[in-house]
């Protein structure tokens, strides 16, 4: 698996800059430029604040087939989908969610 080949795609699927991702991750943005343009590989560390960034989990960026996080079809085209969605839309996203799921358990 080539580490950074992958965060790159998935950074560019959630359509992130360098800044933004060192933003989120609370890595420097020259670290991070640097593992992008020089191919440095992350530490355990900061992979997983990166990971956490990109909204995964350390199992699902090194599980070979996203499908191994045990969702339903339906259930992986939603999460591919939102995936894709801007930061603002996704906090909104869950925010309704939540309060369905919530009003059902009433």
């Amino acid at each position: 698996m080539d580490i950074i080949k992958k965060l790159n795609k998935l950074r560019l699927e959630r359509n992130m800059s360098v800044y933004r991702l060192a933003e989120l991750s609370g890595i420097n943005q020259s670290t991070l430029a640097n593992t992008f343009s020089r191919g440095t590989i992350p530490s355990i560390q900061n992979l997983e604040l990166i990971c956490e960034a990109l909204g995964l989990t350390m199992a699902q960026f090194f599980a070979e087939n996203e499908r191994e996080a045990l969702l339903s079809d339906e259930e992986f085209r939603m999460y591919e989908n939102y995936k894709k969605l801007p930061e603002k839309i996704r906090q909104s996203l869950n925010e309704i969610i939540n309060s369905i799921a919530e009003n059902k358990e009433r």
